[in-house]
């Protein structure tokens, strides 16, 4: 039997909250760009919007169950040597195939002990330019109730082997972008697994995975919160 479930901070709006917090380990120099690998150094408000629908899937009750949302948006503040701040984030509404659904949500940032982070350069050849990753630390909140009981779940993040979330990063030049048809800065991520926490319900599903692709612009002008700088990763 179904079991009606709320999103209260869906696994994709986590995931795309990535894009603005967390240290990265690179032993390379990191510089944020305007517009070109040429630009001045960039330092500034920026956003992250992820691009078509965030995809996710969840193991619950012996069933996969995929979702999606209509999309995610970070804002924060970055250095031009990647360090940076998250001030503000939201989603877009969700569903699953399930029939389960939530609403369009802003983000409770209190939640999330650790805002800071770090954007590295670390080129591969034939794929990325860098690496955004986020700390273990974030983690968000599903409730539902399941024959008539109200639980709560709280799931972490893991990339591959790491706790944390890691996203590669495209330069808006990269033949390898995920997103082609796309002339931004750009990043990515497929290997996003969901870690059930401490203080959850035994009956919250025990794990699940995530994916995403989405575009970073900067301010041509500061503060006016009008997105239209394009940003590029050098060393």
């Amino acid at each position: 039997m179904k079991a009606p479930i709320r999103l209260v901070a869906p696994l994709a709006a986590a995931t795309a909250a990535l894009a603005l917090a967390a240290p990265a380990a690179s032993a390379a120099t990191t510089t944020i760009r305007e517009e070109t690998a040429a630009g001045a150094p960039y330092s500034g408000n920026w956003q992250v919007a992820t691009v078509g629908a965030l995809q996710f899937s969840v193991d619950y009750l012996g069933a996969k169950v995929t979702g999606s949302c209509d999309g995610a948006r970070l804002q924060g503040t970055v250095q031009s040597t990647g360090a940076g701040e998250l001030t503000a984030a939201s989603i877009g509404a969700c569903r699953t195939s399930n029939g389960l659904s939530s609403p369009a949500t802003d983000l409770d940032l209190g939640e999330v002990a650790d805002r800071s982070g770090q954007v590295a350069y670390d080129p591969v050849q034939g794929g990325r330019d860098g690496v955004l990753s986020i700390n273990g630390g974030l983690r968000f909140k599903m409730e539902g109730k399941i024959l008539g009981i109200t639980v709560t779940c709280y799931y972490g993040f893991r990339t591959g082997s790491t706790d944390g979330l890691r996203f590669d990063v495209y330069n808006r030049d990269n033949p390898n972008r995920p997103m082609p048809d796309q002339d931004d800065a750009q990043g990515r991520s497929d290997d996003i697994t969901l870690v059930r926490q401490t203080g959850s319900s035994a009956l919250c599903p025990s794990n699940g995975t995530g994916s995403g692709s989405a575009i970073a612009r900067g301010e041509s002008t500061p503060g006016s919160g009008v997105f239209d700088r394009k940003l590029y990763l050098t060393s």
